[in-house]
């Protein structure tokens, strides 16, 4: 029977919460090392800590994408499962020792133009593996609706260990160093890692892993590679501009670049909760060709996010300047970022959950490519914007490359015959029931 713990964590209501708070705690601690490292240190900080994390999702295959797929299947097949959430973990391992050395290789060879940098590559690459540790065990741990495993150790304990991490420091008066604030993430990242590892490694059934044929073997492979794109682009977006952008413009402009990217991606949490609390409903009034209740959920997902929103891109418009200063002198020029980096925000809730429904309708192959498409967007516009513009030719490239892959999924949609989720198509399908009622 579940206990009182596995109960309350599976409401979403529960896990949205642990995460906003997360993120609450995430934001003190941008403001903190803002304040306190300047925008060079901190431009170091968000490029090697980026970095990383998409290395360290790279590395572990995609496997964490189809862990919940595969275990629910083999369920009632204990050795099955066993094996593949080991095979799953030897991968990774694998993946993972391959990054962490090509990345201590470039370190120790490339002729950087200071110190630190190498320093903070150094302990990147150390960082590595307890990342991986995370993505793996977490992933285990979802697949066994353990959400409070899942979740609160690196949705939770990180951030707010973090957190209280860079206060010490700066009440201690110790020297602002960008590789010193990395050791820190390290050293949280690792003593959380351990701990959920342990947690989740519980839950992996304790028998002898079944042989498992070469070919069954494979399609683990095949699918999770498959799933690794995908996963990069929702999980990890603002990790891969940031990565994309960092090595065409100095540490200053990255700096002013990431903090906005992580102002608006807290404004974007709500998006995401919003689609993420709407998709059950959306999966059953869908399966049971309920149209009145598919286009109520589509509207619950969409008006708050989009007034929310819009609200926030107004304000950064008229307050963003002052807001970004309280950071430090070298932000308060960054309101431009801001305003375009929440305008992404915007489009994504305009669009409404039409990432939802198309995973719904099971287009997997075209969600794919469509990730596939917006990361070249991305690259791209990267390339022509940022030598030139900057942070805001960074913001430029971020903006187009969602409004590429809304465009997108709306037409996939489209051409599936599923209905629109956008704002202005359920605007038109309200004032077409106000006609027909008034006639």
């Amino acid at each position: 029977m579940p206990s009182r713990i596995e109960r309350l964590f599976a409401s979403s209501v529960t896990v949205t919460a642990v995460r906003l708070v997360g993120a609450g705690a995430g934001f003190l601690a941008q403001l903190v090392m803002a304040k306190n490292l300047g925008a060079t240190a901190l431009g170091l900080f968000y490029a090697v800590t980026s970095l990383i994390t998409v290395l360290a999702m790279l590395a572990i295959q995609g496997y964490p994408a189809v862990t919940t797929r595969f275990v629910a299947r083999y369920r009632e097949r204990p050795s099955l499962t066993a094996a593949f959430v080991r095979a799953a973990a030897r991968h990774a391992a694998l993946g993972t020792a391959v990054a962490a050395a090509g990345l201590a290789g470039v370190a120790l060879a490339w002729p950087f133009e200071s110190g630190e940098i190498r320093a903070g590559l150094l302990i990147g690459a150390a960082c590595l593996p307890f990342l991986a540790m995370l993505g793996h065990s977490a992933a285990v741990a979802a697949a066994n609706r353990r959400f409070d495993i899942a979740y609160v150790p690196e949705s939770l304990a990180r951030p707010v260990l973090f957190l209280a991490g860079v206060v010490a420091l700066a009440a201690l008066g110790a020297p602002a160093s960008g590789p010193l604030v990395i050791g820190l993430f390290a050293a949280v990242t690792a003593g959380v890692a351990l701990v959920q590892t342990a947690l989740a490694s519980r839950l992996v059934p304790r028998v002898p892993s079944a042989p498992v044929r070469p070919r069954l073997s494979r399609r683990w492979r095949r699918e999770a590679w498959g799933a690794a794109i995908v996963a990069l682009f929702v999980g990890a977006f603002a990790d891969v501009a940031i990565v994309l952008a960092a090595p065409l413009m100095a540490k200053a402009d990255t700096a002013v670049f990431g903090l906005c990217l992580k102002l608006s991606f807290l404004v974007g949490f709500l998006v995401q909760a919003a689609h993420h609390v709407a998709s059950p409903d959306l999966a059953d009034a869908r399966r049971a060709g309920d149209a009145a209740r598919l286009g109520s959920a589509m509207r619950k997902a969409v008006i708050l996010p989009v007034a929310a929103t819009l609200a926030a891109t107004l304000g950064a418009l008229a307050l963003g300047g002052p807001v970004l200063g309280l950071f430090g002198p070298e932000f308060g020029a960054g309101a431009g970022v801001l305003v375009l980096l929440l305008a992404a925000q915007a489009v994504r809730a305009i669009a409404g959950p039409s990432v939802t429904m198309l995973t719904l309708t099971g287009a997997q192959a075209q969600n794919a490519a469509l990730c596939v498409m917006a990361l070249a967007v991305l690259a791209a516009a990267s390339l022509l914007l940022v030598p030139t513009y900057a942070a805001l030719g960074a913001a430029g490239a971020v903006f187009l490359a969602t409004l590429a892959w809304q465009i997108g999924v709306a037409m996939v949609l489209r051409r599936r015959g599923e209905p629109g989720t956008d704002l202005l198509t359920l605007a038109r399908e309200a004032a077409r029931r106000r006609a027909a009622a008034a006639a």
